[in-house]
């Protein structure tokens, strides 16, 4: 499972490898495909990638279940599709039975970012929000450059309202993946909030680079006195 990498929230493409020829590549548009399933599809054959891209596109969750369950029926002990499954399971709400297959995915590949994001993402959906930072935390054990586990982090503890926690996590979002919109937006705000005016500031005009639109509607719901 080598799937491994997810610091780019706006992933929208990526490389299929043909079945059979690793040597040969064909790019495959994922316009309106999650992140973490362009991610997911990119090192599996064309076919199964093509359809599991295209279930995706539709929402078709329960035809996603189907074909990962059929899958797991061939190769129980491959990770990717205990991931599949408990993607599909918590995109129909089945949160509680996601995290069981992503357990199962991680047990089988620990190294696997994509499936302790997902997991925590579950449990924070059950307001398991304890669990879920541990779950973060595993997920920095085995990918320690995971942005996408700090910008969580971040977020978490933001809401929590612990702003240097939320500040410390920011802002090594941004050190593993510097043009996150939403890491230097969450940095921004904890700045804000913690009265922290220049590295507010700072935070402000990296994220203008970035998003003109969005530093603007920040600008205007968070003025500068």
């Amino acid at each position: 499972m080598n799937w491994r990498h997810l610091n780019r929230a706006g992933v929208i493409a990526c490389l299929v490898f043909c079945a059979g020829c690793a040597e040969v590549a064909t790019q495959v548009a994922l316009m309106s495909v999650t992140p973490m399933i362009a991610a997911f599809a990119s090192h599996l054959d064309q076919r199964t990638a093509s359809q599991i891209v295209q279930l995706d596109k539709k929402q078709d969750w329960a035809g996603m279940l189907s074909l990962a369950r059929a899958e797991l029926t061939r190769e129980p002990e491959r990770a990717d599709w205990w991931f599949l499954q408990g993607y599909a399971l918590a995109r129909q709400g089945q949160h509680a039975a996601a995290i069981e297959s992503y357990q199962k995915a991680v047990r089988i590949a620990p190294e696997s970012e994509g499936a302790w994001l997902a997991m925590a993402q579950s449990q924070s959906a059950l307001g398991q929000t304890e669990r879920a930072i541990q779950t973060y935390e595993k997920t920095l054990r085995y990918r320690p450059e995971s942005s996408q586990a700090y910008l969580a982090l971040g977020d978490i503890y933001q809401k929590q309202g612990k702003q240097e926690l939320a500040i410390s996590n920011y802002r090594e979002c941004v050190r593993y993946e510097p043009d996150s919109v939403q890491g230097w937006y969450g940095l921004a705000l904890a700045y804000q909030t913690t009265r922290q005016r220049e590295r507010r500031d700072e935070a402000l005009q990296t994220l203008r680079k970035l998003a003109p639109a969005i530093a603007d509607e920040f600008e205007k719901q968070y003025p500068s006195k």
